[in-house]
């Protein structure tokens, strides 16, 4: 029975990983394409995610953040935020107060990060404020528990995944939602957690090694 019980879990949390991811992606290319442009906030990808994903990269470039204000007001929005906490999510409601830390690294302070509910209950808040989504976090069943990193809560970053060199400088051409990397910061330790690279691998159907 213990065996069913866990089956069914990871089932449950697999398909709300699906929904919550699909929603994330499909956020971000609204908005590209309503604004017919790339907005300038992103990481670059890392070498195992060009070569895992059959990125188009040209040239590589640095990071941006200066277009992160523009597109993470147009990306909650696209996401379907019904509320809004831009200066202390857990005083203004948005994050319980008890809402758990990663184990270390990024996302220790919740004051000083920003935090959207959606219209699906679903909650979605920045590692800081200046972060962005460069570094941001879905929870995909909102305030209901089990409120566990790698179980319910999952870390993302906006990346390029396209670039083109024109007489010697690079432009990017596209961006989507992709693991965050992972130097730095450990987000979860039990045995039940799963990462967000390792659930974006199921979610393909691609052979994943044991976390």
């Amino acid at each position: 029975m213990s065996t069913v019980g866990s089956s069914i879990q990871q089932r449950k949390r697999l398909a709300e990983f699906r929904t919550a991811y699909a929603k994330l992606s499909t956020a971000l290319k609204s908005v590209t394409s309503d604004t017919a442009k790339v907005h300038s906030c992103y990481l670059p990808p890392t070498a195992a995610e060009v070569t895992n994903l059959g990125l188009r990269i040209d040239g590589n470039t640095a990071a941006a953040s200066f277009g992160c204000q523009d597109l993470e007001r147009s990306f909650v929005r696209a996401m379907g935020a019904v509320r809004f906490c831009e200066n202390n999510p857990l005083t203004e409601g948005c994050l319980p107060t008890n809402y758990p830390k990663a184990a270390s690294g990024c996302f220790q302070n919740y004051s000083g990060s920003k935090a959207y509910v959606l219209d699906n209950s679903m909650i979605v808040f920045t590692d800081t404020k200046n972060n962005s989504l460069r570094l941001f976090a879905i929870d995909t069943n909102g305030r209901q528990g089990p409120n566990k990193w790698g179980q319910d809560i999952f870390p993302f970053s906006v990346k390029y995944t396209e670039t083109k060199t024109v007489n010697g400088k690079v432009f990017v051409k596209a961006i989507d939602i992709l693991p965050p990397n992972e130097s730095g910061c450990t987000y979860a330790t039990s045995k039940a957690a799963r990462t967000t690279t390792r659930l974006m691998k199921e979610s393909a159907g691609m052979k994943v090694e044991s976390d």
